[in-house]
């Protein structure tokens, strides 16, 4: 990434490799030095679609079947008569069955066990930092974050936050600014990944707050 701002943020590359045209990458084991983790995955921003990914307004029968089992209420007359829709608004349907549309996150896995206020404390430390780094980032101030996760891990004594997934940022177009909060809509490249990370930690405050207030 070339962004010392973040780089305390990311896991490590220690090589790549080249497979049968295939690219992958060897990176720190993240769950070295921690016993018996609890291990979130968290999916950020408000959309996890490139722009490129849904340009072409083409009609595609096979996204109208997964269409009608995802939520046929959605459909118009005309995709019904087609049985066709484009993959725009497949896609925006599946973003919408989650909280990807309205909190800019949703969470892909996890596995908990003894959370407190102290652990919740170092989280949000760390959220927090992740945060104003973000923003102070060159990087990320050119780039669109798209499809990224925070994976949070915490034992008994330790607790840290990574930035991972990577393979759908890419760099904006030249004339392009984001803010990564905006709403997205199509051409302007926003991604939502500060509008999801705000609101994970305000949902973190609230839960450290309620639960733990005595």
């Amino acid at each position: 990434m070339g962004d010392a701002t973040m780089n305390r943020f990311l896991p490590k590359l220690h090589k790549i490799y080249n497979v049968k045209k295939s690219c992958f990458i060897a990176i720190d084991n993240l769950l070295y030095g921690f016993d018996n983790p609890s291990i979130m995955d968290i999916k950020m921003g408000s959309r996890t679609f490139l722009e490129d990914e849904v340009s072409n307004d083409e009609l595609r029968a096979d996204l109208y079947e997964k269409m009608i089992k995802l939520d046929p209420s959605v459909l118009t007359d005309e995709e019904k008569q087609v049985k066709s829709i484009n993959k725009l608004k497949y896609m925006q349907l599946r973003e919408q069955l989650s909280s990807s549309s309205t909190l800019g996150f949703r969470i892909e896995a996890f596995k908990t066990r003894n959370l407190n206020k102290n652990k919740l404390d170092k989280i949000l430390n760390r959220l927090n930092l992740i945060h104003s780094s973000f923003k102070c980032s060159s990087f990320f101030g050119s780039h669109e974050v798209v499809g990224s996760s925070l994976l949070i891990i915490y034992d008994s004594c330790k607790v840290n936050i990574w930035m991972i997934d990577f393979a759908k940022t890419v760099p904006l177009p030249e004339g392009i600014v984001i803010n990564h909060v905006s709403p997205w809509v199509q051409g302007n490249h926003e991604d939502g990944y500060l509008f999801g990370l705000e609101n994970l930690i305000n949902i973190i405050k609230e839960i450290k707050d309620t639960v733990f207030s005595v």
